[in-house]
């Protein structure tokens, strides 16, 4: 697996609210940028087209090997439930 490190830029909720041009002007450059509250990161905007090009595991796919037919009717995670109720 390869990881990809960016140079992500942080910004709080107050800058975003007071200086929202500059901080457009950042993701129109291609930066990521990570919006924080109290030093708690609740947001990430990345520059429009950026999350169609990241390359998501095939959940379901790995599901239906795992579960195969019993995934028929049932959300995953009414199974995952269930079997991990099994455990206890």
């Amino acid at each position: 697996m390869c990881v990809i490190m960016r140079n992500m830029k942080k910004t709080s909720v107050r800058k975003v609210q007071h200086h929202l041009s500059e901080v457009l002007r950042w993701v129109e450059r291609g930066q990521e940028v990570n919006i924080t509250r109290r030093n708690q990161i609740i947001a990430n905007v990345v520059p429009a087209g950026l999350s169609n090009r990241i390359q998501w595991p095939d959940f379901l796919g790995r599901a239906k090997a795992i579960w195969g037919d019993r995934l028929k009717g049932a959300p995953v995670s009414r199974i995952l439930i269930e079997q991990r109720a099994d455990r206890l």
